[in-house]
C-alpha cells in the first residue's frame, strides 16, 4: 500500500476486531441465570426425532447393475361358473302348409308330427308355442328352444 495513513487504520481495525473476538471466547458471560436446584426431576418421555433417514432410495453405486427381479406369484383364480347346459333340441318334423286370413287376423296351418294345427299368435300346438313369424319363417319355441319352420311357398 502506498499510504502509510491507509496502512494504520486497517491494522488498528484488524486487532479491534480481533480484540473483540478474543473478549468473546475468553471473558465469562455475566448474565447467565443460575440453575435453581430443585427435586429430582421426572425424565423426559422420549419423542421420536423430527427428521428421520428413510432408506427407500435406490443405490447410487449401482445405476448400471442389473437389478433382481422380485419373483411375480401368480394370482391363482377360481373357475368360472359352470354354464347351465343348453335344452337338448328334438328332432320332431314341423310343416307349414298355408295361412288364411280370417277377420283381419292371419291363422296359421301346421303340422306337428302327425297333427294338425291352426293357430295364431301365442297360441300352442302340443308343447310347442307360437312366438312369432317374419317374411319367409315362423317360429315355435318349446322349454326355451326355438324351432324354425320355413314358410310355404304359395
Amino acid at each position: 500500500m502506498k499510504s502509510r495513513w491507509t496502512t494504520c487504520l486497517l491494522l488498528a481495525a484488524v486487532a479491534a476486531v480481533w480484540g473483540i473476538v478474543a473478549w468473546k471466547i475468553f471473558a465469562p458471560a455475566n448474565d447467565v441465570a443460575p440453575a435453581s436446584r430443585s427435586g429430582p426431576s421426572a425424565p423426559a418421555p422420549e419423542t421420536a426425532a423430527a427428521d428421520t433417514l428413510r432408506l427407500d432410495y435406490a443405490d447410487p453405486f449401482l445405476k448400471g447393475a442389473p437389478r433382481p427381479v422380485a419373483a411375480v406369484r401368480s394370482v391363482v383364480r377360481g373357475l368360472p361358473p359352470a354354464k347351465p347346459a343348453p335344452p337338448k333340441r328334438e328332432r320332431v318334423k314341423i310343416v307349414h302348409l298355408g295361412t288364411v286370413t280370417s277377420a283381419g287376423r292371419p291363422l296359421y296351418i301346421l303340422t306337428v308330427g302327425e297333427t294338425q294345427y291352426e293357430l295364431t299368435h301365442g297360441e300352442s300346438a302340443g308343447d310347442f308355442v307360437f312366438a312369432d313369424c317374419d317374411g319367409d319363417s315362423l317360429y315355435l319355441r318349446k322349454e326355451g328352444v326355438m324351432y324354425g319352420v320355413k314358410r310355404c311357398e304359395p
